[in-house]
């Protein structure tokens, strides 16, 4: 039996970008990495047009909620979830603030100096917020979706008690150092309207 056998690319050597399978496997992973790349561009793109049109529905109409927030962008073409609004709330500092008889959002520019505790006061005049103690730490809950603007609220706020947040969805752990420094904390969080509660 005669023929010709083609060379044999020794095992080690198979995934080497000298023969042709490793060449193929390098573009299609540089053709992913491209790809990823491209896609991650647009993303950051269409969050900053968004971005960018909530900021000025928030300075040319007056929005009390995050449902009105949602509307606006709708209107302007921007897809938009309650959920991709309260992040866009955080990420840009939101405040708000008394427009013609009514709070309303507006561009942080517009926050009034002592603005943080200001920014806590508000939030927890607009939702719910229930506090209670476990050990070092002052566990918070709200509505769903709210506990990113709850904990970045807390933060603008310089609480001295606090010395960090953790946000869920609808829970902030806030951490103290000592549990005497939590206990003073709530009780601290309680006179901006957050309604205490005793742990079970």
């Amino acid at each position: 039996m005669s023929g010709r056998r083609g060379r044999r690319v020794p095992r080690g050597d198979r995934g080497d970008p000298r023969h042709g399978f490793g060449r193929a496997t390098s573009r299609r992973r540089a053709g992913r990495h491209r790809v990823r790349g491209r896609r991650m561009r647009e993303a950051l793109a269409r969050k900053h047009h968004r971005q960018q049109a909530l900021l000025r529905a928030v300075a040319q109409q007056r929005l009390s909620t995050q449902a009105e927030l949602v509307r606006a962008l709708r209107g302007a073409g921007y897809p938009a979830t309650q959920a991709t609004v309260s992040r866009d709330i955080v990420e840009l500092g939101l405040v708000k603030v008394a427009r013609d008889g009514a709070h309303a959002y507006a561009p942080p520019s517009a926050a009034t100096p002592g603005g943080g505790t200001e920014r806590l006061r508000r939030f927890c005049e607009d939702y719910p917020v229930e506090g209670a103690l476990a050990a070092n730490l002052v566990v918070l809950r709200s509505l769903p979706g709210t506990a990113n603007a709850l904990a970045a609220a807390l933060d603008a706020s310089r609480i001295e008690e606090a010395i960090g947040t953790l946000a869920g969805d609808d829970t902030v752990f806030v951490a103290a150092s000592t549990e005497r420094h939590a206990r003073a904390l709530l009780g601290r969080l309680t006179t901006f309207g957050i309604a205490r509660r005793e742990a079970k």
